[in-house]
């Protein structure tokens, strides 16, 4: 059981790298900028909003799979170092 918690522990400690890294490269300034480009540059609504729309979607999959990383992670790594302690030998 042990053994289980190490991997859990290690796997954690990675998603929480990974999570950490793809978090705190997304630049919201840069697609918050082009939506402004493109809402000051646009002759129709309709295709403004369509533009705005795709440039916000790849923003959302990027900074959901980096706070779903994050989660998995801690709580991972929490419940490995947990038994880990609770394991552990008087």
């Amino acid at each position: 059981m042990k053994n289980k918690s190490q991997v859990l522990l290690i796997i954690g400690i990675i998603a929480l790298a990974i999570g950490g890294y793809l978090y705190f490269q997304g630049d919201g300034d840069s697609v918050n900028q082009k939506n402004i480009e493109i809402a000051t540059t646009a002759t129709s609504a309709e295709e403004a909003a369509k533009q705005i729309s795709a440039n916000n979607r790849s923003e959302i999959g990027g900074s959901s799979a980096a706070l779903f990383l994050l989660g998995l992670g801690g709580v991972l790594t929490l419940v490995s170092v947990i038994n880990l302690v609770k394991k552990k030998p008087a």
